[in-house]
């Protein structure tokens, strides 16, 4: 048997190492890309069941969504995310109303021409 160069053995296991972090990397870079919206099936059942309407459960989604990726209870919402949707600034602040009006959320409003942050209010049953 004969005995291994240390610095080649080393220069093998560097190259294994930066394979493995390139591939880690690239997998995070396709992840980062997506918009994923998650939320508890009880959330679903509440919004639906004290709203009417699709923008109405769209907004009270994103609200949701944008609470786990600031790790805050208190988000804005960004126009451009709602005008991929479809939803106008106007229809956005008629569905904040209610959704505050039902108990779903609270609304601080801020500065004219800012976006008012709104704290998510639901707790599940």
């Amino acid at each position: 048997m004969t005995e291994r160069d240390p610095d080649e053995w080393d220069a093998e296991i560097e190259a294994d190492f930066r394979r493995a972090v390139a591939a880690g990397k690239k997998a995070g870079q396709r992840k980062r890309g997506r918009k994923l919206v998650a939320f508890p099936l009880s959330f679903l059942v509440d919004v639906c069941r004290l709203t009417d309407g699709r923008t109405a459960l769209v907004v009270a989604m994103l609200i949701y969504r944008r609470t786990h990726v600031c790790r805050s209870q208190t988000v804005t919402l960004p126009a451009d995310e709602l005008a991929e949707l479809g939803i106008i600034r106007a229809r956005k602040n008629e569905v904040l109303a209610k959704l505050e009006a039902v108990g779903l959320i609270r609304i601080e409003r801020v500065a004219p021409g800012r976006s008012a942050k709104v704290t998510l209010t639901w707790k599940p049953s």
